[in-house]
């Protein structure tokens, strides 16, 4: 496992090297000659890393953005014995490229975690930095302000103090400093607000003597209103600029260093020094650096928690041919597993290697953090386009930069495709084509004598699903099998369990299109039963609306209930009226449903909460595909349909975060913007032919990937391989789940 160990920033003779303004990590300068130093320290192992056992080794490393001159820099990154001051790990890196300027890059005297200083420059004066108040809390003065890639005019900074709890940092004394020419900071005008301010948190105007053309600037506060020492601010504007949005600069190159298992053991608990020297003929522009613990032996034991957390979790990188563990905000990816005979075995590769950069690009900081971090950031975003790149390019391999027992080596890993993919529909996309046909010879040599799909509903209903809409004969006899073998296990709705309205619904979206695929009326029972099953379940919610839990024993969280299980059934329902049954469960639910959404005409963004307590704006992927589905197919609330398929459109990176339910939750999703906005599928699920390059293994199907967003617990590759033969599917329109108002194509 690579555990992340933080490191304060480099200093140089007891200060803060010269910033540079780089967006996103931030940047120093270091000349010729000079050298960056800091304390690091390498905590005890936490208790799960001591029950994996085994041997750790330590990875140093440090961004190099590019040289800030003429001529190339060179860094000799160095780790130093705390009792000898000898070098006892070392790695040298090369840099030429120009060190990009951002600009505009935040810059503040400290932060407290969840209070950056950047909150402070969103737009959103709800959100507010705050200095540090950690054990260690930051002394005034505080301050927080901007520094320009360029000169910039200016005339006036406008405060806004923090807008909620007490009066904690909100400014009393302060001045205004900015830096002009390279020089020193110099204080061009100060005050003092007055009580009335501070109760009223009005914005504050300080206007300069001029207009001047800055390099930086920043408002410092010297004193606050509580008397405490804090400094906070809602928003800082520099009136009169135009702040541009910007993204995080990718790194140029990078320096390694490997701190061998013996040293990481005498290091345990202990304090050391990192160093970065200059002794190229050009300075050179450097960022954070940061520390890994790595296992010699990475496996699943260390993996992170399976409700949803920020991992470790694994990467099933098919095509490449190895599993990696993977965790949040680290540099290096670890081998678990290189499989025998694959392109990464060919390339010698071995588990406990560490991966440093892919296709000439060192990996970014990972970002296990659902949405648009996770889909730029993740390392498995990383590799996956690398290899749609290569595929681009007409590669035959791909080129791994991996370190291994202190040396670095590039290997070049063969690619088993030569083509990418394009549209993703395998109706005009070939390798898409390819890939549907792996998974569906997957799914039909992974079914089991009895029928089934590892003896589970949901596992079953997606399998037979994907094999339906291909809409070929030579399915119907094993969708058969799967519909008897549910029809006997479950004879009565009772026989679900308690957590039953899960597994009942998938069952009665399998009956439901199987009976309108095939006219046969012996599921149609099973469909009345499980209707009057689940409206017979229903209980007084909190709000004295009618709910659904997981079954009909009761209501989860205190009554406050859950969508979820309610909106599988809801499709489930839909589907089933086309089968001619009487609906019930939509009536029931709908008020819930209302209360439950977070309203774009009361403000709301769109989607579907958790429950009405918990309109939450991150896990709503399932939820908000499933009832779209279910409005969509009944023709019924438009406008709840529309809205939430606008901001899934929106917001897709979220696709896997969908509360414990991984690859169903994902797939769901997506099958409800096939089915209620096609054109936004269609944008959308190209953009993930990285994604289905990094997994896909030819002629196998998909690899697993643990779903930090979701739960291993929902199966690995029996469902990821029959999801996505559903969704990849979808556009064909040959079910009703996708589409299709036919019925009795296998009578």
């Amino acid at each position: 496992m690579a555990t992340p160990i933080e490191i304060g920033g480099f200093v140089a003779n007891g200060k803060t090297v010269k910033s540079w303004p780089l967006a996103g990590d931030g940047g120093c300068e270091v000349a010729p000659g000079a050298a960056a130093s800091v304390q690091a320290r390498i905590p005890l192992l936490g208790d799960k890393d001591r029950e994996a056992g085994g041997d750790w080794r330590g990875i140093l490393s440090v961004d190099l953005y590019g040289s800030a001159g003429k001529g190339k820099g060179k860094v000799v990154l160095e780790a130093l014995d705390p009792a000898s001051g000898e070098v006892f790990a070392s790695g040298t890196t090369e840099i030429s490229k120009p060190a990009p300027r951002a600009a505009w890059v935040v810059i503040s005297s400290s932060g407290h975690p969840g209070a950056e200083a950047e909150k402070a420059f969103d737009g959103s004066p709800g959100t507010d930095w705050h200095s540090d108040y950690a054990k260690e809390q930051a002394k005034p003065p505080h301050w927080i302000g901007l520094e320009y890639g360029k000169p910039t005019r200016m005339t006036e900074v406008r405060y806004t103090p923090r807008m909620s709890g007490f009066t904690n940092g909100v400014a009393r004394k302060y001045r205004v400093e900015v830096r002009m020419g390279g020089g020193d900071w110099k204080s061009i005008v100060s005050g003092e607000t007055d009580e009335k301010f501070a109760n009223e948190r009005r914005p504050l105007e300080v206007k300069f003597p001029g207009a001047m053309n800055v390099d930086a600037f920043r408002f410092v506060i010297e004193s606050d209103w509580s008397g405490g020492g804090f400094g906070t601010a809602g928003e800082i504007v520099p009136v009169g600029v135009k702040l541009e949005p910007q993204k995080a600069v990718a790194a140029g190159a990078r320096a390694w260093a490997e701190i061998p298992q013996k040293m990481m053991r005498l290091l345990e608990g202990k304090t050391f020094g990192l160093r970065a020297r200059n002794v190229g003929d050009a300075s050179v522009v450097i960022g954070t650096p940061r520390l890994a613990r790595i296992h010699l032996a990475p496996s699943p034991k260390l993996y992170g928690r399976s409700n949803g957390g920020l991992g470790p979790d694994k990467i099933g990188a098919g095509l490449l041919g190895f599993d990696a563990l993977t965790e949040h905000q680290q540099t290096v990816l670890t081998l678990m597993e290189v499989r025998s005979g694959s392109d990464a075995a060919k390339a010698k590769l071995k588990p406990g290697d560490a991966i440093l950069a892919v296709g000439g690009k060192p990996l970014p900081v990972n970002d296990l953090n659902p949405g648009w971090e996770w889909f730029h950031q993740s390392h498995e975003a990383a590799i996956g386009r690398e290899t749609e790149a290569a595929l681009k390019a007409g590669q035959t391999s791909l080129p791994v930069l991996v370190i291994r027992d202190g040396v670095t080596e590039t290997v070049s890993i063969p690619l088993g495709r030569t083509r990418p993919f394009t549209t993703m529909n395998p109706t005009d996309d070939a390798e898409a084509k390819r890939l549907l046909d792996d998974c569906l010879e997957f799914i039909v040599t992974t079914q089991k004598d009895d029928g089934s799909w590892s003896g589970d509903m949901i596992r079953t209903c997606y399998s037979a699903l994907a094999l339906m809409a291909t809409g070929e004969e030579k399915y119907k006899s094993k969708v058969r099998k799967a519909v008897d073998w549910a029809k006997e296990k479950y004879k009565k709705p009772a026989d679900y369990g308690n957590l039953g309205f899960w597994s009942g619904a998938y069952a009665g979206i399998l009956y439901s299109e199987w009976h309108l695929a095939t006219g046969d009326k012996s599921v149609l029972p099973n469909l009345d039963a499980l209707r009057d099953w689940a409206v017979n379940g229903q209980h007084p919610s909190a709000w004295q609306v009618p709910a659904l839990g997981h079954g009909p024993d009761g209501l989860p969280y205190e009554n406050k209930a859950l969508v979820a299980p309610a909106c599988h059934l809801l499709v489930f329902e839909a589907l089933a009226t086309r089968c001619g049954m009487k609906s019930g469960i939509w009536e029931l639910l709908t008020p819930y449903m209302q209360m439950a959404w977070s309203d774009p005409k009361e403000g709301g963004h769109g989607a579907l909460g958790y429950n009405r307590s918990y309109k939450d704006t991150e896990e709503f992927w399932s939820r908000s595909g499933l009832f779209a589905m279910a409005c969509h197919i009944r023709n019924q609330r438009p406008d709840m349909r529309d809205a939430m398929t606008k901001f899934m459109a929106a917001h897709h990176p979220w696709i896997r975060n969908s509360h414990a339910y991984g690859e169903p939750g994902g797939s769901l999703g997506l099958l409800g913007l096939n089915l209620a906005a096609p054109k936004s599928y269609q944008e959308i699920i190209p953009q993930y032919g990285w994604w289905f390059s990094l997994a896909w293994e030819p002629k196998h199907g998909l690899r697993f990937t643990t779903p930090h967003m979701g739960a291993p617990y929902m199966g690995e590759e029996d469902l990821i391989n029959a999801t996505y033969a559903l969704v990849l599917q979808g556009p064909k329109k040959t079910l009703q789940l996708t589409g299709s108002t036919r019925t009795g194509q296998w009578r």
